[in-house]
């Protein structure tokens, strides 16, 4: 029995009490329960990310010095220190590392090499471009004797020596053909005569002196023959 004498019933949900009734007992609210799983999942996500994007921050990074060409050379002629120097560059470069620079200067070119091309060691040969009984000859050819769109190295030409213009003459004689397949070793635009093309050319060896006689009388016409 209460201290007070009083017996105290269960209340119903009116207020009114309920007979014999079990006394009422609170239910606890939920909780939320934390998902560990997904969290170290995440945790794991965040971290591989960071990894990868770190990864490839330090590969954008790491570059490597390689030899660069920084003036035009011919094919066959003699690369000097002047045309060369080094850039860096990322990523798996087919070139030569920088630190091999010197190694180059004093081979010669294999193929014609232009400013900005990474340069590689099948671009370079210590062989002479020269075969046997052939010869390097000089020839100055004016606009219009020679192709309009020029000539680069590495082209056949055929070399004329043009007849003489005689006033009041018919029709001029033919042309005469000097060699029939000559190879165009270099070709440059002459800076002290403007519409001037200095051009070397690998010709046979016997008619090289007729070559240069008629580029100095300004006779020489080169044609551009298909490669044989």
């Amino acid at each position: 029995m209460p201290a007070n004498g009083v017996d105290r019933e269960p209340i119903s949900k009116n207020g009114s009490a309920v007979a014999g009734g079990p006394p009422l007992a609170r239910t606890p609210l939920p909780t939320r329960q934390r998902r560990t799983g997904w969290t170290a999942l995440g945790g794991v996500l965040v971290i591989g990310i960071s990894a990868g994007f770190g990864y490839l921050y330090s590969s954008a990074g790491s570059k490597e010095p390689v030899v660069v060409v920084t003036a035009p050379v011919a094919v066959g002629e003699v690369i000097s220190r002047s045309d060369l120097s080094t850039v860096d560059v990322a990523g798996d470069i087919t070139a030569i590392a920088g630190a091999n620079l010197e190694s180059v200067v004093g081979e010669r070119a294999a193929v014609a090499l232009l400013p900005g091309t990474l340069l590689q060691r099948s671009m370079v040969t210590d062989a002479d471009p020269i075969p046997a009984g052939m010869a390097q000859v000089g020839v100055a050819v004016k606009g219009g004797q020679l192709p309009a769109a020029g000539l680069v190295p590495g082209d056949r030409v055929q070399v004329l020596a043009l007849p003489g213009q005689v006033a009041g003459a018919g029709n001029p004689a033919a042309p005469t053909v000097l060699v029939d397949a000559a190879v165009v070793f270099a070709a440059h635009l002459d800076p002290t005569q403007p519409g001037t093309t200095l051009l070397t050319l690998i010709v046979p060896a016997g008619v090289a002196p007729q070559v240069a006689a008629a580029s100095a009388t300004g006779a020489a016409a080169v044609v551009k023959v298909p490669a044989s």
